[in-house]
């Protein structure tokens, strides 16, 4: 990260700008839109509402058996979720690639 220091001495009122523009813990980070003043929640990542109507998502970035202190994640939101899809049509029956699936009838439709 690059940060100009101004040319003025250092006082309490920059490293005040500092700690209020770098928000986050843990070098876990959030921006927000400044059209969309209160999008991100305050003191929690997933809340029951979100702003404006959003989803909350959350994407991980290391391996499930990676100890919690060292998972990296990002929390998303979005206008509408990424996993919104229009329901399962199944294909014309596929001969080479047919087993004994006449038991049951999978859907892949979201629940």
């Amino acid at each position: 990260m690059c940060l100009l220091v101004p040319p003025f001495s250092l006082s309490e009122n920059f490293f005040l700008f500092l700690s209020q523009y770098l928000t986050g813990f843990g070098n876990e980070f959030s921006s927000e839109d400044e059209r969309c003043p209160g999008a991100l929640p305050v003191g929690q990542n997933n809340p029951q509402k979100c702003p404006y109507g959003l989803y909350a998502e959350q994407l991980s970035g290391t391996s499930f058996t990676a100890p919690r202190s060292r998972s990296r994640r990002s929390w998303l939101y979005r206008i509408r979720p990424s996993v919104l899809h229009k329901p399962f049509v199944p294909i014309s029956r596929v001969t080479h690639l047919d087993y004994q699936w006449d038991a049951i009838t999978p859907t892949p439709t979201q629940v």
